[in-house]
């Protein structure tokens, strides 16, 4: 049987206005919402664990995750998101400098890592939960960016900031383990909120 992972886009955040560098922003109450929605349209079997990016917006996705199916959430590194600059630049310096990267995977910005490197990581990460947890169902918390990322590479095509765009805040996407990673169902909403 096959490994089932569910990647959740963390919920809506408190959005800073001033700087570029995210890290440290939390869950708004309506991002608190979508995920508690998922939780109750969730579309698999319950899942035995929660896996989280360390960053706090999806360490809290995967608080509320855990406290609905029983578990704590385990924090993995390599499901942190991608950036251009952590410095904090201005938000239109920051939106120039992801445009270059998004138009050159290869391009490495300020922050030492080009989006076709967090391609890398994030698949390698994913990987490696699904094989730490064969013919099971796993939930797994993290980022619009990182998660494109590999969507579009087990669809095939070339990333893009339009796709990373259409994922939704709260949104899941299906992938199955087994010799291999493939892509299920696509990034979509399960639920609604009010």
């Amino acid at each position: 049987m096959p490994t089932t992972l569910v990647l959740i886009r963390h919920g809506e955040i408190v959005r800073p206005t001033d700087t570029s560098n995210f890290d440290p922003v939390s869950l708004s109450e309506r991002g608190r919402s979508q995920i508690e929605t998922l939780v109750r349209a969730w579309p698999v079997a319950r899942p035995s664990v929660v896996y989280s990016s360390p960053l706090p917006r999806a360490l809290e996705t995967a608080r509320v995750l855990g406290e609905a199916f029983g578990t704590s959430p385990v924090v993995k590194s390599c499901l942190y998101e991608w950036a251009a600059d952590t410095s904090g630049i201005p938000q239109t310096e920051y939106v120039a400098l992801e445009g270059r990267a998004w138009s050159d995977l290869d391009f490495v910005p300020p922050s030492g890592e080009s989006l076709g490197m967090a391609a890398i990581r994030s698949r390698s990460c994913i990987e490696a939960i699904a094989e730490r947890h064969r013919d099971d169902t796993i939930a797994v918390a993290g980022h619009g960016t990182v998660f494109s990322l590999v969507a579009s590479e087990l669809k095939g095509v070339r990333p893009t900031p339009e796709y990373k765009a259409s994922i939704g805040f709260g949104h899941a996407a299906i992938l199955s383990a087994d010799s291999g990673l493939r892509l299920l169902r696509d990034f979509a909403p399960y639920g609604s909120v009010a």
